[in-house]
């Protein structure tokens, strides 16, 4: 079973199951693009989902996801359908089930992000100046070890042309 996590400046914060975070992130099109059509959310759903958050979009991002955080607390956890055969099974899904928000089934993926984003502001502003130093982006990564340590040194050109899946589901 692979961990996901999100990464940014020296944060690794683990989420769960490559399962629960496509579902966490089905969510967030679906009930973004439900309350609010009229928003761009593909700092969220693309940017996140499958590259990487520049650093010019960082505070960008982090407001959408706080807006993300607010809807979800709106919503009761029986808002989405779930699959029987992950409940109770933590070899399936690290989501609190019992939660009565979304905002709490996802508490970890909140908690998570502002984590990474915070650190990689961090980073970025106590080390921009010395040579070699390169942006630390918040991103969604294979935490596993060794593929993470791998992941870690992987280019970020190399997400921007990233076709199809993100690296983290294949």
């Amino acid at each position: 079973m692979r961990i996901i996590g999100f990464h940014g400046g020296s944060s690794l914060c683990e989420l769960g199951t490559v399962s629960d975070v496509a579902l966490f992130f089905d969510c967030v099109r679906a009930f973004t693009a439900w309350k609010h059509p009229d928003r761009d959310w593909s700092l969220l759903t693309d940017r996140l989902y499958q590259r990487y958050i520049r650093l010019e979009d960082l505070d960008v991002t982090c407001s959408l996801m706080k807006e993300v955080e607010k809807l979800f607390s709106e919503l009761p956890s029986s808002s989405v359908t779930w699959d029987p055969a992950m409940l109770n099974d933590k070899s399936k899904t690290w989501f609190e089930l019992g939660a009565l928000t979304l905002a709490q089934v996802f508490n970890r993926y909140f908690d998570a992000f502002f984590r990474c984003a915070e650190s990689s502001k961090v980073n970025y502003e106590g080390f921009k100046d010395y040579p070699g130093y390169k942006y630390e982006a918040v991103r969604t990564v294979v935490a596993d070890m060794p593929i993470f340590m791998a992941e870690k040194k992987r280019p970020l050109e190399e997400y921007d042309v990233l076709k199809g899946e993100p690296l983290w589901r294949r």
